[in-house]
């Protein structure tokens, strides 16, 4: 007996199989906020299981973290210790209630933490993050803390931050706002370099410094106020604004 397949019934099968494996990976998920306390900073990997690891999505830190903590909250975020791609798909974070201190394993290749700050690369390629909330007791972000985080639609910096580095948000592709709070007198050289989805950006009055390419090609720009207590504006820094 000879049996013929109809091309149009195999797509179908096809598509149908791919919806089923698609909802039985979804329904595996942690999207609810998983809120986590610590009470030594480097003990995040104890607390997650391996299994649940790359399955959560919203997740809130209470305590100190360090470098171990943060290599292992960027593997989940989707960026791994030498920027390889990883499976996580934590999307929000919350460290609002966390405090990076000194101390643990490097996170991005030679890069350690260091107390209230949010150190170079802390973030960098961290894809699969849509919104995170820094620590109210940060004082400073530092280059590239950010860059290339293409999903990061929203951050929120906490009021005792005093300066964003260089490149800190370069390429972050998706964010339509930020709030730069009253506390930071200066923004560095690219600092939001290629931010295309960015609409506004309200400058506090604290400002007094924007560098060199600070908002280059922000394509999407419409409103920018710059307050007279900004004396320094490098050359560059709205090219490419339509």
């Amino acid at each position: 007996m000879k049996f013929t397949f109809n091309k149009q019934f195999m797509v179908l099968m096809f598509l149908l199989l791919n919806c089923f494996a698609s909802y039985a990976a979804n329904e595996y998920l942690l999207t609810k906020q998983i809120t986590l306390k610590l009470t030594e900073a480097g003990t995040l990997p104890n607390k997650i299981a391996s299994s649940e690891k790359n399955l959560i999505t919203n997740l809130k830190i209470i305590g100190e973290i360090n470098g171990t903590d943060l290599r292992f909250i960027r593997e989940m975020a989707g960026c791994d210790v030498e920027g390889y791609r990883t499976s996580g798909i934590l999307s929000v974070l919350d460290l609002s209630e966390a405090r990076f201190v000194a101390g643990g394993d490097n996170y991005y290749y030679s890069c350690y933490t260091s107390n209230d700050i949010i150190g170079k690369y802390a973030f960098c390629g961290c894809s699969s993050l849509t919104s995170v909330i820094i620590p109210s007791s940060v004082t400073e972000i530092e280059k590239y803390a950010f860059w290339g985080c293409s999903s990061l639609i929203n951050v929120n910096i906490s009021s005792s931050v005093t300066e964003i580095g260089e490149d800190a948000f370069e390429n972050c592709s998706s964010l339509t706002s930020v709030n730069i709070p009253s506390s930071v007198t200066e923004i560095g050289k690219d600092a939001f370099k290629d931010c295309s989805s960015l609409t506004s950006v309200n400058i506090p009055s604290s400002v007094t410094s924007i560098g060199m390419y600070a908002f280059y090609k922000c394509s999407s720009l419409t409103s920018v106020n710059i307050p007279s207590s900004v004396t320094k504006i490098e050359s560059g820094t709205f090219n490419g604004c339509i």
